[in-house]
């Protein structure tokens, strides 16, 4: 089946045959943001459609790629996928690509290839791709990827190769062939804090504005880092309860799938915001007409994602209180090769997140009904929710608690 491997004259550069391994930044950063542009999408519409008759062959597969990552699913945008999602997709599966064509012979795949990549891709080739995404050292520290790293790109080139499939670009349904990744509780990382802990961090920071405005934020409303950057000083407001016969402080969030909720905003909390916005020479006056962000960097612009994570991270990991100085030496010690597995699964993941589980784990300590907290956090499902409160629920179902009253125990 020949495959085209011209781009088909698009003002942008999606040729199969581009060099994705080429060393320059510059090089990937422009595929990667012509794949995000969805401007050019009735372009490729205009040629799919040529014939009145879609025909997916006329395009390579770096096209095909766009197609997938910019498929429309509804006429209502904000149900489609959204571009920190269509970012991921593209990143992951560019990888998928580039590893293919930088060693085709490593992948039984013929040095002469021509036409589409993709289409020499059969049970052999997609065995071989799993075998080198378990093993290569491009996770942290140079290690192999995490199982829900494995996870997350298996289901994305699935979905892919699925996709290419059903619009006829390639002629065997190979996304069988791949071997699925499941998430088991072992292999996600141990997120869980206790209130003692979050104390120690807010204690440590009360005297610095910005950080110390970012934890309570963070703990006391479970919002996920990606929902805090985007909040705007509008997003925040005083509204008067008349159930509980008082003003409460409500944060709009923009969670996934661009669906909205609303976050109660406690007294002391809100007085730590109007401290962070101090700090940061900004008003603290509530105005509905004010866009701004309401979370800034130093410069006065809205935080990144990455970025903010990074911040937060590095300053939980740094303060010197007694659980954070635990974990350090147990990571100093997995470095240094004196842990064994076992002694690896102790290290736990201090970042944003774990504030997240945070909430979740003292919501539940509250009495907090599950579906109010799946509410609350904007989970799609209870068993999203549930693996945030897994240790806690199997510390407190532990069949040992009913032995405080056995003969036994009073003979010890």
């Amino acid at each position: 089946m020949e495959r085209k491997t011209e781009s088909f004259n698009v003002p942008l550069v999606l040729d199969s045959r581009f060099e994705l391994l080429d060393d320059e930044k510059e090089m990937k950063n422009k595929l990667t943001n012509a794949l995000l542009d969805k401007s050019y999408l009735n372009m490729f519409y205009h040629h799919l459609f040529e014939n009145d008759v879609a025909d997916y062959t006329k395009f390579n597969d770096i096209e095909m790629i766009y197609l997938y990552v910019h498929e429309e699913k509804d006429q209502d945008e904000e149900k489609n996928t959204q571009y920190n999602t269509k970012k991921e997709y593209v990143r992951d599966l560019l990888q998928a690509y580039s590893i293919f064509y930088a060693h085709p012979g490593q992948f039984y795949i013929p040095d002469n290839w021509s036409g589409s990549l993709f289409h020499y891709l059969k049970e052999r080739q997609l065995r071989l791709y799993q075998n080198w995404l378990k093993t290569a050292p491009l996770g942290k520290g140079n290690k192999p990827y995490s199982i829900a790293t494995i996870s997350r790109k298996t289901t994305i080139f699935k979905s892919f190769l699925h996709y290419i499939y059903r619009k006829g670009y390639i002629e065997h349904p190979v996304h069988e062939y791949l071997l699925s990744a499941r998430v088991g509780k072992k292999d996600r990382p141990n997120r869980d804090i206790k209130i003692d802990e979050i104390i120690e961090l807010l204690n440590y920071y009360r005297h610095h504005p910005i950080v110390h405005g970012l934890l309570a934020v963070l703990v006391t409303t479970g919002a996920r880092i990606e929902e805090l950057c985007k909040v705007k000083v509008s997003d925040l407001t005083k509204e008067w309860n008349p159930s509980k016969g008082e003003y409460n402080y409500w944060m709009e969030v923009t969670g996934k799938g661009n669906k909205k909720r609303s976050l109660l905003i406690h007294d002391n909390v809100f007085e730590a915001i109007v401290k962070y916005r101090k700090r940061r020479r900004l008003t603290t006056i509530l105005d509905p007409t004010d866009h701004s962000p309401l979370f800034t960097t130093p410069k006065g612009k809205a935080y990144s994602p990455k970025n903010l994570s990074m911040f937060i991270t590095k300053k939980m990991n740094e303060a010197e209180v007694p659980f954070i100085q635990v974990n350090n030496k147990l990571k100093r010690q997995a470095a240094e090769g004196q842990l064994s597995d076992e002694g690896q699964e102790k290290i736990r993941s201090i970042t944003p997140h774990t504030l997240r589980h945070g909430f979740a784990i003292i919501s539940a300590e509250n009495n907090s009904d599950v579906f109010r907290i799946m509410q609350t956090m904007g989970h799609e499902s209870i068993e999203t929710t549930m693996i945030y409160l897994e240790n806690k629920q199997s510390k407190e179902q532990n069949v040992g608690h009913d032995w405080k009253n056995n003969e036994i125990l009073n003979h010890i």
